[in-house]
């Protein structure tokens, strides 16, 4: 069975993600759905986290540039 991606192998889901399996746990709550929201709002933040970086680094290296040419 499957939801939203996910397989269920009863008190577990998988999910390949960018080439790697991820293998999540009921845990001691219980609930499955708890689980799959509370890795996906993770790594929701986690992406946002590194484009931010990500972001940053491209405005340090386009200010760099600018500057180098007005020299």
């Amino acid at each position: 069975m499957t939801v939203h991606g996910w397989v269920i192998l009863g008190d577990a889901v998988t999910k390949r993600v960018n080439g790697q399996e991820i293998i999540i746990t009921a845990g001691k709550s219980g609930d499955l759905g708890m689980a799959i929201r509370a890795w996906e709002d993770n790594e929701r933040h986690r992406m946002a986290h590194e484009l931010g970086n990500l972001g940053r680094l491209v405005n340090d290296a386009s200010d760099r540039l600018r500057q180098a040419g007005d020299s």
